[in-house]
């Protein structure tokens, strides 16, 4: 096997430093992890509600009005 290069051992480095340098670093981003995921299914929840009765509104023709401007 052969050794791991010294960028890659430096990265390693780098990222265990900013995980574990400080404590409740790695439990602060557990909980905003949790809290955005309840925040995506709580907006999936509320998109299904049911389409009201109302038909959608019609827009006419804007060749129908043109033409009869051009009449007057």
């Amino acid at each position: 096997m052969h050794m791991p290069s010294i960028w890659g051992l430096l990265i390693v480095l780098v990222l265990a430093f900013l995980l574990f340098s400080r404590p409740g670093r790695i439990s602060g981003l557990m909980e905003d992890l949790g809290k955005g995921i309840r925040g995506f299914r709580k907006g999936l929840s509320e998109g299904d509600t049911p389409p009201s009765d109302d038909p959608p509104r019609q827009v006419s023709d804007q060749n129908t009005r043109e033409q009869d401007r051009a009449q007057q």
